[in-house]
């Protein structure tokens, strides 16, 4: 009796170790949270300005791992969640990184999907747009193609012609 009323009273203060627990599961669902977020603005970032994601070595702290990873190392420096992800990479706590370039591709895509989906939503309000395909081959003689669509944007206030281009 003593021992089902000593859990009762923990139940009631919410002091059991299924609490502690759920306390736990929060924190590491909010640290990956804030990684992912964190992952997913260096690939935005390289992605806005057409760098290159990969070198030679995918590994953190090595020579030639080129701008994805080398921007990690940046943020690990001076953000305390990036620089906790990198210690358990380090230590061996965690295998699933989320560094490697599957994870790059698979962000990269989903980012051009939604670029996609809201060209194409303004497109489909547009009165008026055009409608440029292009091909070209590049050095090793394969084809490049490019599709030029220019609308007119009449989602904000000022209507203004925009024009994007989508490369396959």
């Amino acid at each position: 009796m003593e021992i089902w009323l000593e859990a009762l009273r923990r139940m009631s203060r919410n002091d059991g170790i299924d609490n502690m627990m759920l306390e736990q599961i929060k924190k590491e669902k909010l640290h990956w949270r804030a990684v992912l977020a964190r992952i997913l603005a260096v690939v935005q970032y390289l992605v806005e300005n057409n760098g290159a994601f990969r070198g030679k070595t995918e590994k953190l702290y090595q020579p030639n791992n080129d701008n994805f990873l080398e921007l990690i190392e940046m943020l690990a420096k001076f953000d305390p969640t990036m620089q906790e992800h990198v210690r358990r990479i380090k230590d061996g706590e965690t295998h699933d990184h989320y560094l490697g370039h599957q994870i790059q591709n698979e962000l990269t895509e989903l980012m051009a999907s939604e670029v996609k989906k809201i060209i194409i939503d303004k497109l489909k309000i547009a009165k008026y747009f055009s409608v440029i395909l292009d091909c070209t081959p590049d050095v090793s003689h394969k084809e490049q193609m490019s599709l030029i669509v220019r609308f007119i944007d009449v989602s904000h206030c000022d209507t203004k012609v925009v024009e994007h281009v989508i490369e396959f």
